[in-house]
């Protein structure tokens, strides 16, 4: 579920700033945190050993690169590569598609639009803002988009703010909310390994992370 959280392409240079979403499901409520700027992305998650993990994207090279937690060391893979990860995933979990409403709604201060997925596990509800993220990523995320209007969100810049996931039932068993989106300057360094740290050539190790960044098993 998390994948639908993934900025998607933007027609201007995107939002520059920090990011909180909150994640409630089956395992519990947990905070992410990230930031944005131009072609950079920077997600930090919470795992389940007390250890974050650090996903660096930079679409301006096509890379996505994962920090070692507890260890001065990174993998980097590119992002083409990570994009048909989440394809693979999105074939695999549900082949529900993605349907525009009427409906609107202003959160965080952004305008955002409804859709809605179903298939026979249940529904997804997107409430999604525009133009808010990398012109860059339109050329690897283009290629997950199913019908019209997935192309068009992810043409149109769409950012999910909120996301809810139902069962059959219509009960509610995941929701991601972003709970604050605050426009600031970020600094490049942010987005980069820290200094001393040292790349490695580690293919499984960074599958594993983006299986767990993205929500894939």
């Amino acid at each position: 579920m998390l994948l639908a959280a993934f900025p998607l392409q933007a027609a201007n240079r995107g939002f520059e700033g920090r990011f909180t979403l909150r994640i409630q499901d089956a395992d519990g409520t947990r905070l992410i945190s990230g930031a944005m700027k131009s072609d950079f992305m920077r997600v930090e998650i919470p795992s389940d050993t007390n250890t974050t993990i650090v996903a660096l994207s930079d679409f301006a090279r096509s890379e996505v690169s994962l920090l070692i937690p507890g260890q001065p060391l990174y993998a980097t893979m590119p992002v083409t590569e990570a994009v048909a990860k989440l394809a693979d995933a999105r074939r695999t979990q549900s082949q529900a598609m993605l349907r525009k409403t009427t409906e609107t709604a202003v959160l965080l201060g952004q305008p955002c639009v409804k859709y809605i997925a179903k298939d026979k596990d249940g529904t997804t509800e997107i409430w999604a803002a525009a133009g808010l993220a990398s012109p860059r990523a339109a050329t690897a995320f283009q290629s997950l988009a199913r019908n019209t209007p997935e192309r068009d969100l992810i043409t149109q810049g769409g950012l999910p703010l909120r996301i809810i996931g139902r069962d059959a039932d219509g009960a509610a068993n995941f929701r991601m909310d972003v709970v604050s989106l605050e426009k600031q300057s970020v600094a490049d360094s942010v987005f980069q390994p820290p200094a001393g740290y040292t790349k490695l050539d580690v293919g499984g190790f960074l599958s594993g992370g983006l299986s767990t960044l993205f929500g894939t098993h």
